[in-house]
């Protein structure tokens, strides 16, 4: 297995900047990813931390296959104590950061401590340091991330926080590329706490595969199945908002904070629409032919921007479940939840809280479906913690504890948002999302067999059980979300996308 072979550790608090070499046992254990985030909070973090303190400790950690010719290898993980859920926390990520660090020569990054002053840090294979960032306090991602590329070289690959972090929201989260996001838990808000803006990385080491010959048959294998695949169309020209359709037509897609699986604005955000209208590219991350992400474009002056569209999760989160229908608003979100360093599904579903308080009369303000401009301007609120955003900001089930009498419309788990997904119409989801280590999440089990219309005696050969393929049963779904589960621990400690794994079904661990 290509591992870098060594461990970068910063002391914000001291200055100091050390190397060891990766523990031989951490890679036969935990394999790399979140294995090895995981190993290392366990290790380093003392019960009771504060995740907001000095004393909690933020990882990134890339897998042996990080940087090699196997399909959907650009990502990362970011681990630490998460001030959303006071759990373990971590977020992943695809793009380019991952695959440069490895070739800097890192199998793992842990940052502890805290500056007394904004900094980012600087690395350039062997060589490392912290820098002063005081010019880049107050800067959105896009800026930072363009400043620090014209000043350390194109090639330069950075991951950056944002206002959000900087102002600790809870669900604040890490970007990189400018716009892949390591989304969940409230990593970037552990960044910001240590005063940490940006990280640059430049890399140059080569990787070195034991049988290359052997290797690249298999690559090649996994492309093959990957493109036989009969989700490949879909997604390698649509992207995941084909997702969107899908869940409409299954009374899956959550519309105004989860009372309805139907959205009368559909039509409006649905993938075809999305395509018309603003779509002008696919992109891929580090090492994909899935290329499921879009470049995208609005034209209208009142909403103009453009970069990379939102995924399935963010035209949910921004668009049915907040009751907006109107994409050109949808688009503007996301780029400013880019931008902001917020992830969009904590941010849209705190915001759909509160407008469903709003419509019980739990809260004396008014706060209207389908208000694209309440939207727009709550999420820049929510970043600078000014106004209502000041308590959107909490999230859902801080929110809650102050609402009396709005448990009930709260939609988190241990503290988490719950993703786009309506989980009544996948009960294997409704399972995964219930017991995720991580709090209210999909992506632990992500179980899309119980979605594909497989056969019941496909639900015997997988899960010994023939009803398992109806989503709507329990039946069969325990035996479902446990092997997801071990399989997606597998994934992203080898790093390695889901779309490309058991999203698709075209790469097995067998």
């Amino acid at each position: 297995m290509p591992y870098a072979g060594r461990i970068l550790k910063v002391d914000l608090t001291r200055k100091v900047v050390s190397r060891e070499p990766t523990p031989e046992h951490w890679k036969s254990l935990y394999i790399g990813g979140r294995g090895f985030c995981t190993r290392a909070l366990y290790e380093m973090v003392p019960p009771g931390t504060d995740p907001l303190s000095p004393a909690n400790v933020l990882v990134f950690a890339v897998g042996p296959l990080s940087g090699t010719l196997s399909p959907s290898s650009g990502r990362f993980t970011v681990g630490c104590k998460s001030p959303a859920t006071g759990l373990l926390g971590d977020a992943n990520s695809g793009g380019f950061f991952g695959p440069e660090l490895k070739y800097a020569g890192y199998d793992a990054l842990i940052i502890k401590g805290a500056s007394d002053r904004p900094v980012y840090l600087l690395i350039e294979d062997d060589w490392a340091e912290i820098r002063d960032a005081s010019d880049l306090v107050g800067s959105g991602v896009f800026r930072t991330i363009d400043v620090l590329t014209d000043r350390h070289g194109p090639d330069t690959r950075v991951v950056s926080i944002g206002p959000a972090g900087e102002n600790l929201v809870p669900y604040a989260c890490i970007m990189t590329d400018k716009h892949n996001a390591a989304g969940r838990t409230g990593v970037g808000a552990v960044m910001g706490s240590k005063k940490l803006n940006a990280i640059a990385v430049r890399g140059s080491h080569d990787l070195y595969v034991e049988d290359v010959d052997g290797f690249l048959a298999k690559v090649r294998q996994c492309h093959e199945k990957l493109m036989a695949d009969k989700t490949y169309p879909d997604f390698s020209e649509t992207g995941t908002p084909i997702l969107v359709d899908i869940a409409h037509s299954g009374g899956g897609l959550s519309t105004k904070n989860g009372q309805f699986g139907l959205f009368d604005g559909y039509d409006h955000i649905s993938s075809a629409a999305y395509s018309a209208r603003y779509r002008t590219g696919s992109k891929a991350c580090f090492s994909c032919i899935l290329h499921c992400k879009n470049y995208a474009r609005v034209a209208n002056p009142a909403h103009a921007c453009e970069g990379m569209g939102p995924e399935y999760e963010t035209l949910v989160a921004l668009g049915s479940r907040v009751g907006v229908s109107d994409l050109d608003v949808v688009l503007e979100a996301n780029q400013i939840c880019n931008d902001l360093g917020l992830d969009t599904i904590s941010a849209g579903t705190s915001i759909s809280f509160l407008m469903e308080c709003s419509q019980r009369g739990l809260v004396s303000e008014k706060y209207d479906w389908g208000d694209g401009e309440f939207v727009l301007d709550a999420l820049k609120r929510i970043a600078l913690r000014q106004g209502v955003g000041e308590f959107l900001a909490l999230g859902v089930r801080e929110m809650s504890r102050r609402i009396p009498g709005s448990e009930g419309y709260a939609l988190e788990v241990k503290g988490l948002e719950l993703p786009a997904f309506d989980v009544r119409t996948g009960k294997a989801f409704a399972l995964g999302e219930a017991v995720a280590s991580r709090g209210g999440d999909h992506l632990r089990a992500l179980p899309n067999f119980e979605l594909l219309s497989y056969a019941p005696e496909d639900g015997v050969r997988w899960f010994g059980d023939p009803n398992c393929v109806d989503p709507y049963t329990e039946a069969g779904k325990p035996a479902m979300v446990v092997w997801h589960e071990n399989y997606a621990a597998v994934c992203d400690s080898v790093e390695m996308c889901k779309y490309c794994t058991f999203a698709t079904y075209a790469i097995l661990p067998r």
